[in-house]
């Protein structure tokens, strides 16, 4: 029972008849599948040769660096952030080893400022938890922000919509990939 409590959010519900405790699913694992269907399709569709490979659930970028057994600065970070006060979201892609800096990404989508989208509207936007999130194939079509310093690497690794599975493909066919979708590539990490 322990085992499967992370899997849910807890809400205690007091009512005249005493005090419960619903459990709901923080997430759906039949998302992050769909998710990784998804990406699959699209390496597929742009000519890429990927690797899909399952290990231990992860959620920082250390942790999968660990798991993979690869160096930390070949995994791919994709932060959602948004638009302060409104509903407009952004996917940020840049190397496992950095930053997003949010000044500089602000300026190039043409913001004041940007912030971090919250575990739910991560969830919401992408289909993904937070640490299962890829930089492209997400539920809702985001803008994508590529460092240019992801293609610096032979190749690139990043989890694929679940936090036990991860993908491997070398720079060039990320660049493709990426490419088909129209993200943009620009220095956004510190």
């Amino acid at each position: 029972f322990r085992s499967i409590l992370p899997l849910f959010r807890i809400t205690q519900c007091t009512t005249t008849i005493g005090v419960f405790f619903l459990f709901s699913p923080i997430c759906s694992f039949n998302m992050g599948i769909e998710e990784l269907q998804r990406i699959k399709t699209l390496l597929l569709s742009s000519g890429a040769k990927f690797e899909v490979f399952e290990h231990e659930p992860v959620r920082t970028s250390e942790d999968a660096a660990k798991v993979r057994k690869a160096p930390l600065k070949e995994g791919i970070k994709a932060i959602v952030v948004k638009e302060r006060n409104t509903q407009n979201f952004y996917v940020a892609n840049v190397p496992a080893d950095k930053k997003v800096d949010f000044k500089k990404l602000a300026s190039i989508v043409g913001v004041d400022s940007l912030t971090m989208a919250s575990h739910e509207e991560v969830l919401e936007q992408t289909g993904c938890e937070v640490g299962g999130v890829p930089p492209l194939g997400h539920k809702k079509q985001l803008p994508l922000f590529v460092d240019s310093g992801v293609f610096n690497n032979e190749f690139n690794e990043f989890n694929a919509g679940l936090t036990t599975v991860s993908i491997r493909l070398g720079s060039g066919d990320l660049r493709k990939a990426f490419n088909k979708l129209h993200a943009t590539e620009c220095d956004i990490s510190k």
